[in-house]
């Protein structure tokens, strides 16, 4: 019973031993997540950011990505010369059918322009077209001369073949010789309408198609006058030969 009791005594004296020691490690525990750390220290001040001095050069403008292409119109002058197949159609006057008086034929040209900008040319134009018998005039020839300005535009640069628009207008004188006599008509074209485009085989040289529409009313007639005046259209289509100044 004596060692009985010993062993009871030395029990009880640990448990009560051991919670206060437990709560000593975490008290200690405690106080140490109380104590500051560098993390929650005040965080220095950033320096003021000075910004970088500007250069110079960023004062220039980019170059392009893609430079223009070179001008190949604006202060050239070029000369051409056409040769085309003529066909009238509507009327001569009121009541008289163009196709009744002349036909179909050959017919030749000639215009000048002077490029004011890279894509655009103003010039002068001519043309005579030497026309067959019409349906009622049998034996007839008729002899057609027209003239005027234009402006003309280019669509591309830097390309040998080079495409083109142009619209005019001018006036245009009409001969038709028949075994009767002779009789003349003028009067002013109100539009001619052109698109072709030039190939330039070599520097100063190109040749290429082209297509036109001309459209008037002639005002006088001689011998006689004009009962009643009517609308008449050209139409041509053909090649023609440029020679540019100074150069492609």
């Amino acid at each position: 019973m004596p060692m009985f009791r010993s062993i009871l005594t030395a029990a009880l004296a640990l448990a009560f031993a051991w919670p206060s020691t437990g709560w000593a490690a975490d008290d200690d525990a405690v106080s140490a997540d109380d104590e500051p750390t560098t993390d929650d220290a005040e965080p220095a001040k950033a320096a003021p950011v000075v910004p970088p001095t500007p250069d110079e050069d960023d004062d220039e403008p980019e170059p392009p990505l893609v430079p223009p292409a070179l001008d190949t119109i604006g202060g050239h002058f070029n000369l051409a010369a056409s040769a085309a197949w003529t066909v009238p159609f509507a009327n001569v006057e009121s009541g008289v059918a163009q196709g009744d008086a002349m036909g179909s034929g050959p017919g030749a040209g000639l215009d000048a322009a002077y490029g004011i900008s890279r894509n655009v040319a103003l010039g002068v134009w001519g043309q005579m077209s030497f026309l067959g018998e019409g349906d009622k005039c049998k034996g007839c020839s008729t002899r057609s001369t027209s003239f005027g300005g234009f402006i003309r535009y280019h669509l591309v640069q830097g390309m040998r073949f080079d495409p083109w628009m142009s619209a005019g207008l001018g006036y245009r004188l009409t001969s038709i010789d028949a075994a009767a006599g002779k009789v003349d008509y003028s009067g002013i074209e109100w539009l001619r309408l052109a698109v072709g485009g030039d190939w330039y085989a070599f520097d100063k040289v190109a040749f290429g198609p082209f297509m036109e529409l001309g459209f008037g009313r002639y005002s006088s007639k001689s011998p006689g006058s004009l009962d009643e005046s009517a609308n008449h259209w050209h139409f041509g289509t053909g090649l023609r030969v440029v020679l540019d100044i100074p150069g492609k």
